[in-house]
């Protein structure tokens, strides 16, 4: 490939030499490569979290781009290790299910198992997959190596339904909290294109979110639109998904909720 690009997302924190040991492994291998880090806070084995991060991060790189993804609980087990091949994209993870926002999103994907030792690193460790498994595909593949020289195609890969809002009654949906970023604001599962579909088909066109002990009924233009400290609102985030938030404060603590917590939302 030319000027390739590798990006990392992974759990490891940067408090340890795990990050920089996999950059060290991939430039061994290929030493024009460009590394890009997405995310190395996604919270400890959260398939989840890292699954949004990488689906809202992906696409905004060039084509080609190799996105590795370690957010691997199952490090050293029976899962497989596998490359995703989409029309513009590769990527090299687990096969847990972190890549399930790229599968919703991606129409034409194949995914490849990974078994191809000559690949790997000449010693494997149980505990550190990323090191002697994930980097060195990521760093092959960015060399040309094609993803049918890694392993046989597989159609039985695993994958979770992104959240959707629940319809419950009396015109109610339950919505989850799938992610608080770095500012406290509350990432919902309500995607865009739900929310505009929703309020345009309820009888006034408006809206009743109910968090916590919160009620909102109406978006956010903006986040300063509010007041500074403990007002809450509402408003479409640059991922496309319905964000609750407090300007200059942190709605999480305000509204004592956390990651998979859930809210109420009704079209009226």
């Amino acid at each position: 490939m030319a000027n390739p690009i590798i990006t990392l997302t992974t759990d490891f924190g940067l408090h340890d030499a795990f990050v920089g040991i996999m950059k060290g492994v991939m430039l061994q291998i290929h030493s024009k490569v460009k590394i890009i880090d997405i995310c190395h806070n996604i919270s400890p084995h959260n398939i989840l979290e890292a699954s949004y991060i990488i689906g809202s991060a992906y696409s905004y790189f060039p084509k080609k781009t190799i996105h590795v993804i370690v957010i691997d609980p199952g490090v050293g087990s029976e899962r497989k290790p596998i490359i995703a091949l989409t029309d513009d994209y590769y990527f090299v993870a687990p096969d847990n299910g972190v890549l399930s926002y790229v599968y919703h999103q991606e129409c034409n994907t194949r995914v490849f198992h990974i078994t191809e030792k000559k690949y790997f690193r000449s010693s494997i460790s149980t505990t550190f997959h990323g090191r002697d498994l994930f980097a060195p595909v990521g760093a092959w593949l960015a060399t040309g190596v094609p993803p049918e020289e890694f392993g046989q195609e597989i159609i039985n890969y695993k994958k979770f339904d992104v959240p959707q809002p629940v319809f419950l009654q009396a015109n109610f949906y339950e919505f989850k909290i799938i992610h608080i970023d770095h500012f406290g604001n509350l990432i919902t599962s309500i995607q865009k294109e739900f929310f505009q579909k929703n309020l345009s088909n309820g009888p006034g066109r408006g809206f009743l979110l109910e968090i916590s002990d919160r009620k909102i009924r109406q978006l956010s233009p903006h986040f300063a639109s509010l007041q500074k400290g403990a007002e809450i609102g509402a408003i479409i985030g640059s991922s496309g998904h319905i964000e609750i938030f407090s300007y200059q404060n942190r709605a999480d603590q305000l509204l004592g909720v956390h990651a998979g917590d859930t809210g109420k939302i009704k079209f009226i």
